[in-house]
C-alpha cells in the first residue's frame, strides 16, 4: 500500500494533462480567430475616409465612457492636503531640508595595542 499515494498523484497528473490538452486547443483557436478579426478590422478601419473614422472613434469612445461611468465612482473635488509642501514666494514648493547622516567611525579594537606588543611571540 506504500505506492498508493504516488499512483493517485500520477493519475491526477495524467487527468490534468488530458484536460489541458482538451481545453487548450479551443482556447488557442479562439485567440487566433480573435486576433484575425481584429487585424482585418484594423485594415478595414485604415481604409475608411477620415470622417467615417472619426464617427467610428466617437461611437467607440461613447461606449467606453458609458461602461466606465457605471464602474468608477465620481472623483471628489480636490481638498487641501495637510501634507502639502508650503510654497515659497516664487510659487515653487519648498523642499524640506534632509538631515545628513555622517559615516560612523570605525570601532576601536577590543584588545588594546599595548597588550599586543607586550605579548610573547608564538613558540616556533
Amino acid at each position: 500500500m506504500e505506492g498508493s499515494p504516488l499512483k493517485i498523484r500520477h493519475i491526477l497528473l495524467a487527468l490534468l494533462v488530458l484536460l489541458a490538452i482538451a481545453f487548450m486547443q479551443p482556447l488557442i483557436t479562439f485567440l487566433g480567430g480573435l486576433t484575425l478579426l481584429v487585424g482585418v478590422g484594423l485594415l478595414i478601419f485604415r481604409d475608411l475616409p477620415p470622417a467615417v473614422q472619426d464617427t467610428v472613434e466617437q461611437h467607440l469612445l461613447g461606449g467606453l465612457r458609458r461602461a466606465r461611468a457605471d464602474s468608477w465612482p465620481e472623483p471628489k473635488a480636490p481638498t487641501m492636503a495637510r501634507d502639502r509642501l508650503p510654497a515659497t514666494l516664487d510659487g515653487l514648493p519648498r523642499v524640506p531640508e534632509r538631515t545628513r547622516r555622517t559615516r560612523a567611525k570605525p570601532a576601536a579594537p577590543a584588545v588594546p595595542e599595548s597588550a599586543d606588543r607586550n605579548s610573547a611571540p608564538p613558540p616556533a
